[in-house]
C-alpha cells in the first residue's frame, strides 16, 4: 500500500511538471512524498507531496543544491 502511494505522488508530480523546466519540482514532490511516508505513513506521503512541490525550490536554493537561472546583464543604450 505504502509503494503505491509513493508511487501516485510521484506519479502526480510528473503530471503537474509538463515543462522541462519544471522537472525540479517533481523531483522534489516524489522526495518529499518518499520522505513523508518513511516518517508518518501514508499521511505523511500526502503532506511531503505538498510541501515538496510548494516549498522544495527554495529548501533547494536554501541549501546551495539548487542554482537560480541568471539571464545575462542586459545593455542599455545611451543616446548621447
Amino acid at each position: 500500500m505504502k509503494i503505491t502511494i509513493a508511487a501516485a505522488a510521484v506519479a502526480a508530480g510528473l503530471v503537474f511538471a509538463p515543462a522541462a523546466a519544471l522537472a525540479d519540482r517533481a523531483v522534489n514532490t516524489g522526495l518529499g512524498a518518499g520522505a513523508g511516508l518513511l516518517v508518518f505513513g501514508p499521511v505523511g506521503a500526502v503532506a511531503g507531496a505538498v510541501v515538496g512541490y510548494t516549498a522544495g525550490n527554495g529548501i533547494a536554493r536554501s541549501w546551495g543544491v539548487s542554482r537560480r537561472h541568471r539571464k545575462p546583464p542586459r545593455r542599455v543604450r545611451h543616446n548621447d
